[in-house]
C-alpha cells in the first residue's frame, strides 16, 4: 500500500462540469441515505425508554410552565445533563407537534451533519473517493444509525466535536482566525450539549497527535487560546451560573458529583464493563467496517510519520478510546464521536488497496477482516432468519427478508473483494447493511410497537383515568415511557409512607403491579387491589416479558400505621421499588 496510493485528485484538472457534478452530487446523495435511514420509522415507534421519554417529557414541562431555563422530569428538577439538547428538542416539537418523530429529528439531522463533515475531510485529506466512502460507512454503521434515531444528547455531541476535529486539522495546515472562532463556538455548543466530556475527548486526541509528531503546538497557537477562551466562557457560563444559583448548588451537587465523578469512579446504574470493552462492543456495532479498522491502524501507524493526516486520525481513534476505558461506567454510545476516524481510516485502505489493485487477502490482517465479515455477516443473516419461525407472526416477514438481504447481500460482496473488486465489494456491504438497518428501523421495530410495555401502560392508565376518575400512581414500574405516554406528571412512591400518605389523600388510584407484587402489596403494606385489566408485552431496554395488572389501589380498612407495618416486617423499612 504505497504512498503514493493517497494522492487526493485535483480539481483543477477537471473540466467545469465534472468539478460541478462532484461538488453537489455526493453530499446530496449522502443527505438523501442519512435522511432515509436517520427518519424512517420514527413516527411508527415509541420512545425508547429510558432517555428518550425522559428528555421529552422534560420538553414538554417546559413548555408548559413557559420555563425554559430549568429542565424537570415529573415534576422534579432534571440537571444531569446541561440546556442545549432541551432546546434544540423544544424547536423540533413547536414546529412538528409533540411526537417521537419530531422528539429525534435534531439527532437526525446532527447525524446528517457528522456524516457530511466526515465527507468534506476525508475528501480535504485523501481525496474525493476516501471521503465519499467514509461518509457512507458512517451512515449506514449500525450505531451510528441507532443513535441518530434517538432523542438523545450523542449524535448532537458528536456534530459538535467532529466540527471541532475538522477545523483542528485546517488549523494544522494554516492558520484561520475565522476556523479558531468557529472552534470555540462549536467547543462550547458540546459544553452546553453534554458538559465537560466533550473537551476532555478533545484533549485526549490533541495530546496524542502531538506525541505522534502532529503540530499540536502550533495549532494551539493559532487557536488564539486568551481570546478563544474568553469566548468560551462568554457562551457557556451564563446558563451554568443561572442553573447554580437557581438551583442553590443541587445542580453542581447532580451534575457533577452523581453525574460525572460517579460514572467515572464507579460502575454507575449497573454499566461497568471488563478492560477493552469499547474494541470488542465496536466489532458489532460498527460492524462491518470494524473489521477492516485493525488493517487501518496498523498500515497507519507505519505510515504516521509520512503522513501526518494518518497520525491525526490514529490520535482520534485511539485517544478517546484509552479515556473512555478509564472512566469505569461504560456505554458503547459513549465512543460515537470516534466512529467518524474509524470510518476515514476504513475507507483509506480500501480506496489504497484499489488504487494499487491489490485483493485485501494481500495482508494477514485484510484476510482476517475478511473473515470476520464472512463469519458475523452471515451468522446474523441466518439467525435473523431462523429466529422467524419463534417470534409472533407479524415479525416473521421482515425478520426474513432482513436475514436474506444480510446473508445474500454479504455473499456477494465477499466475491467482489475476493476478486480483487474491493469498491464495488465496499458499495455492496454498504447497500448490504443500509438495506439491513432500514429494514430493522422501518419494518420490524415498527412491527413490534404493540409488544411495548410503558406505551401501553401509560395510554391505559390515562384512559382508566378518564373513565374511573382515579389518579394513576406508580410504585415498582416507573418508566419513564409511561410518564411520557400519559402525557402530565404522575404521583410516584418508593416507600410504604409516600403510599399510605397519597392513599389517604386521593382514597384510591390506579397503579400497575405484577401479579406476584399483588399479593406482596396486599399482604405487607395494608393496601387492596382491584385489578381491572393486564397487559402483556415486552421491555426492550431490559431484555424481558412482562405481565401487569392495571388495578385500583386503596387502603385497606384495617391497614396498619407504617410503623406497624415496618416492626411486623422485622424492623427494617421495606421499599416499593426494587
Amino acid at each position: 500500500m504505497g504512498q503514493d496510493g493517497l494522492d487526493p485528485i485535483d480539481p483543477t484538472t477537471l473540466d467545469d462540469a465534472r468539478a460541478m457534478r462532484i461538488s453537489w452530487r455526493e453530499p446530496a446523495l449522502i443527505v438523501i441515505v442519512c435522511l432515509i435511514l436517520f427518519l424512517a420509522g420514527n413516527a411508527r415507534t415509541g420512545l425508547w425508554d429510558r432517555d428518550e421519554p425522559r428528555n421529552a417529557v422534560a420538553v414538554h414541562e417546559m413548555r408548559a410552565r413557559g420555563d425554559w431555563l430549568f429542565p424537570s422530569f415529573n415534576g422534579e428538577p432534571r440537571y444531569h445533563k446541561p440546556i442545549l439538547i432541551y432546546w434544540l428538542m423544544g424547536v423540533s416539537t413547536a414546529v412538528f407537534g409533540e411526537n417521537p418523530a419530531a422528539a429525534r429529528l435534531p439527532s437526525a439531522l446532527a447525524g446528517t451533519g457528522v456524516c457530511l463533515l466526515t465527507w468534506l475531510l476525508g475528501r480535504r485529506m485523501f481525496g474525493p473517493r476516501v471521503g465519499f466512502f467514509s461518509a457512507l460507512m458512517l451512515a449506514v454503521a449500525p450505531i451510528m444509525v441507532a443513535e441518530s434515531k434517538l432523542a438523545t444528547t450523542d449524535a448532537t455531541l458528536t456534530l459538535w466535536l467532529t466540527g471541532c476535529q475538522l477545523c483542528l486539522w485546517e488549523l494544522s495546515r494554516r492558520d484561520a482566525p475565522r476556523l479558531a472562532a468557529t472552534f470555540w463556538v462549536l467547543l462550547s455548543l458540546a459544553t452546553l450539549t453534554k458538559g465537560p466530556v466533550g473537551p476532555a475527548l478533545l484533549a485526549m486526541t490533541g495530546l496524542f497527535a502531538w506525541w505522534w509528531g502532529c503540530p499540536a503546538a502550533a495549532v494551539w497557537r493559532r487557536l488564539h487560546p486568551r481570546r478563544g477562551l474568553i469566548g468560551f466562557a462568554l457562551l457557556t457560563a451564563p446558563w451554568y451560573l443561572v442553573a447554580l444559583l437557581g438551583s442553590n448548588g443541587r445542580f453542581f451537587q447532580v451534575a457533577v458529583n452523581q453525574q460525572l465523578v460517579q460514572r467515572v469512579a464507579t460502575g454507575m446504574e449497573q454499566h461497568g464493563a471488563f478492560p477493552g470493552y469499547y474494541a470488542a462492543l465496536s466489532l458489532l456495532v460498527f460492524f462491518p467496517w470494524s473489521c477492516l479498522v485493525p488493517m487501518a491502524v496498523l498500515g497507519a501507524w507505519r505510515r504516521r510519520k509520512v503522513d501526518r493526516n494518518l497520525g491525526f486520525l490514529l490520535a482520534w481513534v485511539v485517544g478517546p478510546m484509552i479515556l473512555l476505558e478509564c472512566v469505569q461506567t461504560k456505554l458503547i454510545h459513549y465512543y460515537l464521536p470516534a466512529y467518524p476516524a474509524c470510518a476515514l481510516l476504513a475507507a483509506w485502505v480500501v480506496v489504497a488497496a484499489s488504487r494499487e489493485e491489490v485483493t485485501l487477502r494481500r495482508w494477514t490482517l485484510g484476510r482476517l477482516g475478511q473473515g470476520l465479515i464472512a463469519g458475523i455477516g452471515l451468522t446474523v443473516g441466518v439467525g435473523m432468519t431462523a429466529a422467524a419461525i419463534v417470534v409472533s407472526a407479524r415479525l416473521r416477514l421482515p425478520l426474513i427478508t432482513c436475514g436474506a438481504v444480510v446473508s445474500l447481500g454479504t455473499l456477494a460482496s465477499l466475491l467482489q473483494l475476493q476478486r480483487g473488486a474491493t469498491q464495488r465489494g465496499t458499495f455492496g456491504l454498504i447497500a448490504t447493511t443500509g438495506g439491513m438497518m432500514l429494514i430493522l428501523a422501518g419494518w420490524l421495530i415498527p412491527s413490534a410497537e404493540s409488544l411495548r410495555v410503558s406505551r401501553i401502560v401509560g395510554e391505559r392508565l390515562a384512559a382508566l383515568e378518564a373513565e374511573t376518575g382515579f389518579e394513576p400512581l406508580l410504585m415498582n414500574y416507573q418508566e419513564p415511557g409511561v410518564i411520557y405516554a400519559i402525557g402530565k406528571p404522575v404521583a410516584a412512591v418508593r416507600d410504604p409512607q409516600a403510599l399510605l400518605t397519597w392513599l389517604d389523600e386521593k382514597k384510591a388510584m390506579i397503579t400497575a403491579v405484577t401479579p406476584e407484587e399483588l399479593e406482596l402489596l396486599s399482604t405487607n403494606f395494608g393496601v387492596a387491589l382491584t385489578p381491572l385489566e393486564e397487559v402483556k408485552g415486552f421491555n426492550p431496554a431490559r431484555g424481558t416479558r412482562y405481565k401487569l395488572l392495571l388495578a385500583v389501589v386503596r387502603r385497606a380498612v384495617d391497614a396498619p400505621r407504617p410503623d406497624e407495618s415496618t416492626a411486623r416486617a422485622g424492623g427494617d423499612e421495606q421499599t416499593l421499588v426494587k
